[in-house]
């Protein structure tokens, strides 16, 4: 195989185009094109569907790509175990990670992981969870820390920690002077209160929206907010409520006082903290040990219903 060109065709997947990629790789369109040609007429099949300027690949295209990846992850990993024998470790790990996880979980672990590894650089990624495993599986980091649901996809899914989505209610509320805390209910038994919400794009916010249409419940948001950490003060001064893993309210001490609890009815929705990598990659000495060290901080953050 020859790896520039299928360098080549990986950019034009990713870009979406050949125009596109061949801004990418600097070099001109027709030249391009030219490449593309020459390595579907090598394998004797066409790699991508044209209609227009419109590029789809076909099955042996999508077959192709998928064995390019196998290929550089084999060579990736194979660099990365002589490296790691050869360098006693030296190396640059990027973590995945949200940037409530990045606040409430980093600072705890990875002091005595640098001390355990002082010749691993650290690379932070920070963005939403919704968006880390695309970021993980598109190369973009070495492992990630996802705040998710299992799925059945190229990566490996090691759990952290199980996570509660609860309903926190300010004690001004209606709902806190009404409903004992701990109790399960449905989300519209709030649908009286004024919601702060996270932002589009959060996990959270979107298992509010999946209940909100399940229930047929338009909440009135008094404010949307960017941050998990914001929010939940917001909420808590503000005599409103907010939906919320449990874990970012159990023992902050800002919070934990002026608010009441319920966990929700989910309706099958499960959200739990992992550690993900991409099933074809290694693992590491330094990303067992850090995966070990996230698990041994967190704790299950659940209530009574």
């Amino acid at each position: 195989m020859n790896y520039k060109h299928a360098e080549y065709v990986m950019t034009i997947v990713e870009q979406g185009g050949i125009t596109a990629a061949a801004r990418v790789l600097h070099i001109s369109q027709p030249s391009l094109s030219q490449t593309v040609k020459a390595v579907e007429y090598d394998l004797g099949a066409p790699l991508f569907s044209r209609a227009g300027n419109r590029l789809t690949l076909t099955p042996a295209g999508r077959r192709y790509v998928d064995g390019v990846r196998e290929i550089m992850t084999l060579e990736k990993n194979l660099r990365g175990e002589i490296a790691e024998m050869a360098s006693d470790h030296r190396a640059t790990l990027r973590i995945g990670i949200s940037a409530s996880r990045s606040v409430s979980l980093l600072p705890r672990i990875l002091p005595e992981f640098m001390k355990r590894w002082p010749l691993v650089g650290v690379e932070l990624k920070e963005s939403p969870s919704v968006h880390l495993e695309e970021l993980l599986e598109k190369g973009g980091c070495d492992i990630a820390f996802i705040t998710t649901s299992f799925k059945q996809n190229e990566l490996e899914y090691l759990l952290v920690e199980n996570e509660q989505i609860v309903l926190m209610a300010s004690h001004q509320t209606e709902l806190a002077r009404r409903v004992p805390p701990g109790t399960e209910i449905e989300l519209s038994e709030a649908r009286d209160e004024r919601f702060v919400t996270l932002t589009s794009g959060h996990s959270v916010r979107a298992i509010q929206d999946h209940l909100c249409a399940r229930l047929g419940l338009n909440p009135q948001v008094l404010l949307e907010v960017p941050g998990m950490d914001a929010a939940k003060l917001i909420a808590a001064e503000s005599a409103a409520v907010m939906v919320c893993p449990y874990g970012f309210i159990q023992g902050d001490p800002r919070v934990e006082d002026r608010v009441k609890c319920y966990p929700l009815r989910c309706h099958g929705i499960e959200r739990h903290f992992y550690f993900c990598y991409p099933r074809r990659s290694r693992l590491t000495a330094p990303m067992r040990d850090l995966y070990e060290l996230a698990r041994g901080c967190c704790r299950a953050h659940t209530m009574s219903a």
